[in-house]
């Protein structure tokens, strides 16, 4: 756009799958979050004084290795030894206190996936044992989704939330399709 002399670039947001969600598929379906993600890692010896941080402004404990906790909107999960992902509204100034916290919304792509052939699903994309019994509502884990690198947490029973680095949306787009057209194809069959 010329504003006088001047050009003028303007953005518009597009979501990391391009606005391509949300889809339905047999007896599952996608769609994209578009929330708030911080990785937030307690500077050395302030483990604790994060903790109450998160417990007093959020009400939700420290997750532990694998765990994933949330109060409505608010999301806190293990990332890694050193990290943990929080999603939604966050004390991050009080954070910011005790521990180095990362905006890093802009780079990941959040989709969470729903349905009762959700296992069915994520079992043709990741080499996880997801089955019921060893993957409860309230677990994540690290691991891959085909060859991506991925954030996997099971929210309920029948859902889950799926993270990849954004560069990697379509692929993670193009890879869940399939498998979902491919249970819901077996499922006629049947």
């Amino acid at each position: 756009i010329q504003r006088g002399d001047v050009f003028v670039v303007e953005l518009s947001f597009l979501s990391a799958t391009g606005n391509k969600l949300p889809i339905k598929i047999g007896n599952v379906s996608a769609t994209e979050v578009n929330a708030t993600l911080h990785l937030v890692a307690p500077f050395h010896g302030t483990s604790t004084q994060a903790a109450t941080v998160v417990k007093r402004e959020m009400g939700l404990d420290w997750p532990g290795v694998h765990e994933l906790k949330h109060r409505g909107k608010s999301y806190v999960l293990w990332f890694d030894h050193s990290h943990i992902a929080v999603m939604g509204e966050a004390p991050l100034a009080k954070l910011a206190q005790v521990a180095a916290v990362t905006d890093v919304s802009d780079g990941w792509c959040i989709i969470d996936v729903y349905g009762s052939d959700v296992r069915d699903v994520l079992a043709r994309l990741t080499p996880l044992d997801i089955r019921e019994q060893h993957f409860k509502a309230g677990m994540t884990q690290r691991s891959m989704i085909m060859h991506m690198q991925a954030s996997i947490s099971c929210l309920e029973k029948s859902q889950f939330r799926l993270m990849v680095f954004r560069s990697m949306a379509r692929t993670l787009l193009h890879d869940l399709t399939t498998a979902m057209e491919s249970v819901a194809a077996r499922a006629q069959k049947v």
